[in-house]
């Protein structure tokens, strides 16, 4: 089975052989690796891996040049963002890592990381002024959101005519305690400008999936509403997994649900084993949905635990 394949199956809650896996560390510790082992995408080469997240190299604060990904410089002045000189996304530049990815790895499943027009704007504003925007300037961050969308609409057809096997919308809209905007504003602001984009992949059949750091428990309807197939990371010291198979179980997969805060960098070889083969029962042994992955895991976690995550995975995890 290939790990195209793989993850396919289990965002579709069918069971492959084994779950598939990506993993994610902190910046540092993503180059130790890649300078030890060689290769940009080492945890596929090296580690056997299924996921490559793949991204538009385009910039909304730096004009038409495809240089960059989400390289904003924050704006102060709405009449600045008002004027922004706006990326071309017919500029084929912005495919370029798009289309490598997709050549050097055809049976890897090769995922385009999409940041929310809500995040552009964000990301330009600055989350010091973007709550208060949202009731001071609303026809104005509308108008943004528009603008931005549109570009992205394009972005999001031209990768998924190249054949990318899913969709991955990302925006953190949860903290610890909950989400950090009332469902209203989500529902306003975010989701309608997301369904864009998630109307496309659907359309090419190509499944959605959807990142927020947090507790996300209030967020998971609002999501399965606009197409959503699955969710990530599903953080386990801030949602119950057991809690989440009953509710949402059988509309949504899970990408993610490892512990990169507490177990995996802090407890033994033993208890990070522990970990993997408890979140594959409780998520992944019921239907096959679950897609092992990790946020970024500390640059002290030590090797032995990476390891242990990984052989786990790859050598008890089977249906």
């Amino acid at each position: 089975m290939t790990s195209k394949e793989r993850f396919l199956k289990a965002l579709n809650h069918q069971k492959p052989d084994r779950p598939p896996f990506n993993f994610w560390m902190d910046r540092p510790l993503m180059q130790k690796y890649e300078n030890e082992i060689g290769h940009r995408h080492w945890r596929v080469t090296h580690f056997g891996a299924d996921v490559i997240e793949t991204f538009p190299l385009i910039n909304f604060s730096g004009g038409t040049d495809a240089n960059a990904w989400d390289a904003h410089v924050e704006i102060k002045s709405w009449d600045e963002i008002d004027n922004l000189s706006l990326p071309d996304p017919n500029n084929p530049k912005v495919y370029d890592l798009i289309k490598k990815d997709l050549d050097e790895f055809p049976d890897t499943a090769v995922i385009l990381d999409m940041i929310t027009p809500w995040g552009h704007v964000t990301t330009l504003r600055s989350y010091e002024n973007v709550y208060m925007d949202m009731y001071d300037e609303p026809e104005r961050f509308h108008a943004a959101s528009r603008k931005f969308t549109d570009i992205l609409k394009v972005v999001t057809e031209r990768a998924c005519e190249m054949g990318i096997t899913a969709l991955y919308l990302m925006e953190d809209l949860a903290d610890r305690n909950g989400l950090t905007i009332s469902p209203p504003m989500i529902e306003e602001f975010v989701l309608p400008y997301a369904a864009e984009l998630s109307e496309i992949a659907q359309k090419h059949n190509i499944p959605v999936m959807f990142h927020s750091d947090g507790n996300v428990g209030d967020l998971l309807d609002m999501l399965t509403n606009i197409g959503v197939q699955a969710v990530n990371p599903m953080q386990p010291h801030l949602n119950n997994a057991s809690e989440f198979k009953k509710k949402h179980g059988d509309k949504l997969a899970v990408y993610g649900g490892l512990d990169n805060c507490y177990i995996i960098p802090d407890g033994t070889p033993e208890e990070v084993r522990e970990h993997v083969l408890d979140v594959f029962n409780v998520i992944g042994k019921p239907d096959g949905a679950l897609i092992f992955s990790t946020h970024d895991i500390p640059e002290y976690t030590p090797k032995e635990n990476v390891e242990a995550l990984i052989s786990t995975i790859k050598n008890k995890c089977f249906y």
